[in-house]
């Protein structure tokens, strides 16, 4: 995969590939959930700084220039041995120094209740335990940035407000709550909904359930999985005329398998079996967790399937996530660096042909 560091490229080079005429350039997309990529697990302890570049070579081939890799609810020592390996991985990798703007922690802070805990394991998850998070933001460096949590959770609001004075932000998922609770949520800080629409039971009142909650919530952003099998077309584009465009964000929820040969992988205990299509399944339960879908590829699939702009898809993309990651502590790693995409169109869409995270540069 041809990843340069542009001090180290022919200046000449670099000038033809930023004034190619046929090319159109776009802020760098932003992915504010990746459980894995690439082959690589992040929630599997022991990555090291290889394996990570790894991942995000192919993640910055895909036109992804930011992103927070994602751990989900383990035990314990299971979480603090993930963030400790990626925080270490990350600071012996100039390239994950300007990739990762900080860490996604999805739980362990959740509904247990059936559909609402998703692929999480319910032994492991609780009430909130500010003391547990404390030791785990430890553990990543103090570079947790992100934290999705069901607001219903004993403690919840008043860890919200704490959370949103420390500059995290905190995403509302996994949950059951209805209206009055999502206010509430959104009162004591709340910002964002993690990939709305999943991570649900398929059992819902008609109205007073979380989705329809969150849906006409205008405090709330809200980050959905555009690869058809999440959310089909229809159902996502009536979430999309809710919340308007300049409150969407789209996301992977990416596992290891994104950008990855058909074949098993691993999120955490799970053993998961990709196919040909891109999303994975558990190999004990065949139900789909996660997905194998590339931001760029969202970024085709909501274009061909509204109409929509490049620009739009963009703002989605790139533009309304690098919005709501600057309300976090990462303000100043946003600032540090130059992070562009160049597009062209072909007969399957816009198509990433390079793209640029501060001195490193892909070329297709």
């Amino acid at each position: 995969m041809p990843i340069i560091e542009i001090p180290m490229a022919e200046e000449s080079e670099i000038a033809i590939l930023k004034s190619e005429k046929k090319w159109v350039k776009t802020p760098g997309l932003v992915d504010l959930q990746v459980n894995g990529f690439g082959g690589v697990d992040f929630n599997t302890p022991g990555i090291t700084q290889d394996s990570l570049e790894h991942s995000l070579e192919a993640m910055l081939a895909s036109g992804v220039t930011t992103c927070l890799p994602t751990i989900i609810t383990a035990s314990e020592t299971h979480l603090q041995s993930c963030l400790a390996d990626l925080e270490t991985a990350r600071n012996s990798s100039a390239l994950a120094k300007t990739m990762i703007a900080g860490y996604h922690l999805e739980g362990p802070f959740l509904s247990t209740l059936p559909g609402f805990s998703g692929c999480h394991p319910v032994q492991e998850m609780g009430a909130v335990n500010p003391e547990m998070f404390s030791r785990l933001q430890d553990a990543a460096g103090g570079n947790i940035r992100l934290l999705t949590l069901a607001p219903e959770v004993d403690g919840a609001l008043a860890f919200i407000d704490k959370l949103v004075l420390d500059g995290i932000i905190v995403a509302l998922g996994h949950t059951a709550a209805g209206v009055d609770k999502i206010r509430e949520a959104v009162k004591a800080g709340a910002s964002l909904s993690t990939h709305l629409g999943n991570g649900t039971s398929s059992e819902l009142r008609k109205n007073d359930n979380p989705i329809i909650a969150q849906l006409g919530e205008d405090q709330l952003n809200a980050s959905f999985i555009a690869d058809g099998y999440h959310l089909s077309s229809e159902i996502l584009k009536v979430y999309l005329r809710a919340k308007c465009s300049e409150r969407v964000v789209l996301i992977t929820d990416a596992t290891a398998g994104a950008s990855a040969v058909p074949g098993s992988y691993r999120l955490g205990a799970l053993e998961l079996l990709l196919g040909s299509d891109p999303v994975i399944y558990d190999q004990q339960t065949s139900r789909p967790v996660g997905s194998a879908v590339t931001l760029d590829q969202c970024v085709r699939n909501v274009m061909r399937w509204y109409g929509i702009s490049l620009e739009e898809a963009i703002n989605w993309a790139a533009v309304n996530p690098q919005r709501i990651l600057s309300t976090s502590q990462a303000t100043k790693f946003l600032a540090e660096s130059e992070r562009h995409v160049w597009w062209k169109e072909e007969k399957d869409g816009w198509i990433v042909k390079a793209a640029q995270s501060g001195k490193f540069f892909y070329t297709a």
